[in-house]
């Protein structure tokens, strides 16, 4: 049977694999795990040749990757806010350090190794950090500009030709 221009066309697509298919597909995984421990998409797509219109494109177009982006990346959120919760709380840990043995002429004859539990005790800069930035309502530096940056956003969505809005958000 013969068959029309547009069904020949579509087996044509179908069939050659996508620049897609060839450089972001088969490495979807390690994609996940670069993200998720903190490597920039930026970084993801400089290693892997993609320039940036093609990587918003096949971000468009792979709903695939723009999930595992979207779930590494909170992954990522999640991770760094454990650390630095742990970080303001103080936390124990193992420091394990190996020293060689010498006879008297200087000749290596063994290792010890020694394991010590340590305490890192709490971070105040930490602890200020996470306070101002997960509760800015209470932990503010200075609330008066706090309020009056939330005045100022709300009247710039008012009022968006408004110039002193602007200055006073700091824009």
């Amino acid at each position: 049977m013969l068959k029309s221009k547009e069904e020949k066309e579509m087996l044509k697509k179908e069939s050659k694999p996508t620049k897609y298919d060839e450089l972001v597909k088969p490495h979807l995984e390690d994609i996940r795990h670069y993200v998720s421990h903190g490597v920039t998409e930026e970084e993801v797509r400089n290693f892997y040749g993609v320039g940036k219109t093609m990587w918003y494109e096949y971000k468009k177009k792979h709903s695939e990757l723009s999930e595992l982006l979207c779930n590494a990346k909170q992954i990522c959120r999640v991770n760094l806010l454990n650390r630095a919760f742990e970080v303001s709380n103080g936390y124990e840990y193992t420091e394990t350090t190996t020293e060689e043995i010498k006879d008297a002429d200087g000749n290596i004859t063994g290792t010890k190794t020694k394991i010590v539990k340590r305490y890192a005790r709490a971070d105040a800069g930490m602890i200020q950090f996470l306070l101002i930035n997960r509760y800015p309502e209470d932990f503010a530096r200075d609330p008066q500009v706090l309020s009056l940056r939330k005045e100022a956003l709300k009247s710039k969505g008012d009022n968006a030709d408004d110039k002193t809005t602007d200055e006073v958000v700091g824009i």
